[in-house]
């Protein structure tokens, strides 16, 4: 479960980390009232559980009540990655010296959690590392044993952090790897991890994930369940896995490694994952029906690649549901399925007296060039 940048916030904090004095507002009228009450200048941020706020023009910097009121209203109410604004949060603004970044997520590889820091904070880490990977320091995560203080010293000393900041951002780093354990989380993120003019280290944002599995005995959280995307609640309600991305390609498959492994494909082959959802196992027809009509659904997609093997599932049943999209719906959005296993020759005659795109034996890589090919011809 994602929550919002306030209550990953309430995660660090309780870890000893420091963050600057902020609240919470749902009108204008709060956000003034925040705002009177921290002293001017703040930060005004969408709480939303999507990214790319700042891009969206969703975190403004003011100085006094009238820059402040303009600056709630247009935020308030605005949709960011198909996401409504409905809360706000005002944060007295920091005098930053230094950004920094530090996080923790579970190793894709592995599964095992790592620490990510850099020197460079405030911009995307994927950028960072992709241009200037000396810049970012890693280090594997013990589930038995914290890392010792030294260990996390000698990484900031040969990541680019010395001086006086040393020991600080050691301990900063050390509170947000208690954070995570402590609270069962697949990714805690600080972005930035800001060492401000007087020498001190706080979070100015938090990125936040938990493990599903663990919620009941995180009384910490209380609202981030009620805040899922539409799309999100929806395919919880079909029982399917749905992430949301940014590309043009959606994906669908049966399991998440095969879906991951399509999304590599799908990338690889020039085109951007729009979203991936994973059907699991026994999807019926009516649920495979709603899993389509979410993907379509996704900003952004204009093809959907649906690569289905059939072990538990049945072809039969997942071709009655995209069926009952393409009868029922009319989608614009190019389909093309790779589909094998049980009923496969029953699936796949449903699928091609609609004129589907089915490859019947070869790769996944054959299906997302006919994907990209369609495509490309429109």
């Amino acid at each position: 479960m994602r929550l919002f940048e306030y209550e990953g916030k309430e995660l660090l904090r309780r870890a000893g980390l420091a963050t600057m004095p902020e609240k919470t507002a749902a009108t204008v009228e709060e956000a003034v009232s925040a705002a009177a009450l921290l002293g001017y200048p703040v930060v005004v941020k969408a709480q939303v559980l999507s990214g790319g706020r700042g891009k969206a023009g969703a975190v403004k910097l003011v100085r006094d009540e009238t820059s402040l009121r303009d600056a709630a209203a247009a935020i308030l109410g605005m949709t960011i990655k198909g996401e409504v604004c409905e809360t706000l949060l005002v944060a007295k603004a920091a005098d930053i010296a230094r950004e920094l970044y530090a996080g923790i997520t579970l190793d894709a590889a592995t599964g095992a959690p790592v620490l990510i820091f850099s020197t460079e904070g405030g911009v995307d880490i994927e950028t960072v590392a992709e241009t200037a990977p000396e810049k970012v320091r890693k280090r594997p995560l013990s589930t038995l044993e914290m890392p010792r203080r030294h260990e996390i010293l000698e990484d900031m000393r040969l990541a680019g952090v010395h001086g006086d900041m040393l020991p600080k951002v050691t301990t900063a780093v050390q509170q947000l790897i208690a954070a995570f354990f402590t609270h069962d989380c697949t990714t805690l993120e600080i972005n930035p991890l800001a060492v401000l003019a007087d020498g001190s280290c706080i979070a100015l944002d938090a990125k936040a994930v938990i493990d599903d599995s663990a919620l009941k005995r995180q009384s910490v959280v209380k609202t981030g369940n009620m805040a899922l995307p539409e799309l999100e609640m929806r395919a919880a309600a079909a029982g399917v896995n749905y992430v949301r991305l940014e590309g043009n390609v959606a994906v669908i498959a049966s399991g998440a490694g095969l879906a991951m492994a399509s999304m590599d494909i799908v990338n690889a082959c020039g085109c951007r994952t729009a979203s991936f959802l994973d059907t699991g196992g026994g999807i019926t027809s009516a649920n495979m029906a709603e899993a389509l009509r979410v993907t379509l659904a996704t900003p952004g997609v204009e093809g959907v690649l649906i690569n289905i093997f059939a072990g538990i599932n049945n072809c039969a049943e997942v071709a009655r549901g995209i069926a009952l999209v393409v009868d029922e719906d009319n989608p614009t959005a190019a389909l093309a399925v790779r589909m094998r296993g049980h009923s496969q020759e029953e699936g796949w005659a449903l699928l091609e007296a609609r004129g589907i795109p089915v490859i019947r034996h070869g790769a996944t890589e054959e299906a997302v060039r006919q994907l990209a090919a369609l495509l490309e011809g429109r």
